[in-house]
């Protein structure tokens, strides 16, 4: 990678999964079942910040509420959340963060995330947001704004109450949306009752104050598993994975955020690397690496809020010849299946055991794209991926968050180098495709388990085929498993180099966004260029 980075290796983790104790929404807070969430962190991520929610959902005379006070509950606890936190934690391995969402005056200050460095860190019941901001100075301790882009005064960031020491990072994309800006690719649209997003509490808005801050994504989860796929992910820069060592990261701003897929990006300007800042006399030689999991559309340089260079790889690389020895990713995404529409009722879960495999060549690397609990990946050898996909039932929406629940799809990107003329297997419940590596850079295809639709059809409601008047009904309630396009690398990686000959006097901040054909996007921290004579 770019020579700016050398000694700094990428780790990925979810800074944002909301765990709730017991309520009319969810289960009682045990051991087991912190053991659980850390289990399946350190399965599929490389840190992980616990954000303990402590709120109540109640009724009061038929209306569904969420508390704002005490309860006596949340100290037990937090009790337990500082010891799970405490057990997980593998130096080298795995790395875990004591936090919690701020129980203060949310809807006037904005909502933030209270993480600590030591593992015996207060859980604060303060109002005020300079009462939390003494505690985090004398504890250690930071607070990340999440969802700042809703409107101030209700639970948007007001950046007149802003600390840059004690809020390094900010949270730019989640299962909100993002807060980037009003007029980014993103928007802040996926809570329908706490939206619409608006101007005001933006990030944008936020480095248009002058601040300086690092930019994450994570998930923002309220279902216990951690690092959904598609709900937001951090990037961490670190020379060893400890708990000093990411702490330091958070605070040298050497972070980024990626909305799922796990896009590598580098970020340099005059060889000072995101999250610096340098005073400079000579143009910005501004350098960009980034390695996608799909093919990158697009890659876009933001100056000041203002988009300031779009680089159209998309464009450029479909011009590209491939040649007969390659190396192309390929998506596997398992999902879909029965649903109450229909009226299917307590539909279990589904395993899918299946293998990943290529006949010549090597799998040089598996990316996870999970969402719920009971997923694995193992490479059992060079050219063999052996996986299990546990898809959950297919419901609507999620009674807290109005959001479509993303918990049934599970998926896994897999790199290989290969020839033109290999073959790619993939078996799944004893169905089985076989297709060339040429093939699958010009098609997409579908594996159906329509015989287990029929099945289920039967034993729920005793209807035989000659009985069901439209077929489409097994189509329609079958899982699938749905294998996209090869992308071959000359589409999924780019260097970039370009010069902002521009040197009026003054402070500028430049950050990068990367957004990928099938949607998933990335956005670097910024970097700030102070011009002087």
């Amino acid at each position: 990678m770019g020579k700016e980075y050398e000694g700094y290796r990428i780790f990925w983790g979810d800074m944002h999964t909301n765990v709730h104790g017991k309520d009319i929404y969810f289960p009682p807070l045990t051991v087991g079942r912190l053991r659980r969430i850390m289990l399946a962190a350190k399965e599929h991520l490389d840190f992980f910040a616990i954000a303990y929610y402590p709120f109540e959902w109640y009724i009061n005379n038929g209306l569904i509420i969420e508390s704002c006070e005490h309860r006596k509950r949340f100290d037990d606890e937090w009790k337990l959340i500082q010891k799970a936190v405490k057990e997980a934690y593998e130096p080298g391995k795995f790395v875990t963060f004591l936090g919690y969402e701020w129980h203060g005056d949310r809807r006037r200050y904005g909502d933030h995330n209270v993480y600590y460095l030591e593992d015996d860190g207060l859980l604060d019941f303060s109002k005020e947001i300079d009462e939390l901001y003494i505690n985090l100075r004398d504890n250690n301790g930071i607070a990340v704004p999440h969802h700042t882009g809703y409107q101030v005064g209700e639970r948007g960031k007001d950046w007149n109450f802003y600390d840059e020491e004690l809020s390094p990072i900010v949270e730019i994309y989640s299962s909100h949306g993002s807060s980037e800006a009003t007029d980014a690719p993103r928007f802040l649209d996926s809570n329908f009752n706490m939206g619409p997003g608006t101007s005001g509490g933006t990030v944008q808005d936020g480095l248009n104050r002058g601040y300086k801050f690092g930019i994450i994504a994570s998930g923002d989860n309220h279902r216990d598993f951690p690092g959904v796929w598609g709900n937001g992910l951090a990037a961490f820069f670190s020379k060893e994975l400890t708990k000093e060592a990411l702490w330091e990261t958070i605070k040298k701003r050497r972070v980024y955020g990626v909305t799922g897929d796990r896009i590598k990006l580098f970020f340099s300007i005059n060889g000072h690397i995101m999250g610096q800042t340098l005073k400079s006399k000579e143009p910005a030689n501004i350098f960009i690496e980034t390695i996608g999991s799909d093919a990158i559309d697009r890659v876009q340089i933001i100056k000041d809020g203002k988009i300031f260079y779009t680089y159209p790889h998309l464009e450029r690389s479909n011009k590209l010849k491939v040649k007969d020895q390659v190396t192309v990713k390929i998506r596997i995404l398992c999902g879909w299946g029965p649903t109450s529409f229909y009226g299917f009722k307590n539909v279990k879960s589904k395993k899918l055991k299946g293998l990943f495999k290529v006949s010549v060549g090597e799998i040089i690397s598996v990316e996870p794209c999970f969402t719920f609990f009971g997923q694995r990946i193992k490479q059992v050898s060079p050219r063999e991926c052996e996986f299990t996909f546990t898809i959950q039932s297919r419901i609507q929406r999620d009674p807290i968050t109005s959001q479509h629940h993303k918990m049934n799809f599970q998926g896994a990107v897999f790199e290989v180098k290969t020839h033109l003329d290999s073959v790619f297997s993939i078996q799944v419940d004893r169905k089985n495709v076989e297709f060339t590596v040429n093939d699958a850079l010009e098609r997409e295809r579908i594996i159906s388990l329509t015989d287990a639709s029929k099945k289920i059809v039967y034993n729920q409601f005793k209807l035989r085929q000659d009985n069901v008047e439209n077929p489409d009904i097994y189509w329609h309630n079958s899982w699938k498993l749905k294998i996209s396009k090869a992308v071959p690398r000359e589409a999924y990686q780019v260097k970039i180099n370009y010069v902002d000959k521009d040197t009026r006097m003054g402070e500028h901040y430049y950050y990068v966004r990367v957004i990928q054909s099938n949607g998933q996007m990335a956005w670097s921290s910024p970097i700030w260029v102070c011009i002087k004579t």
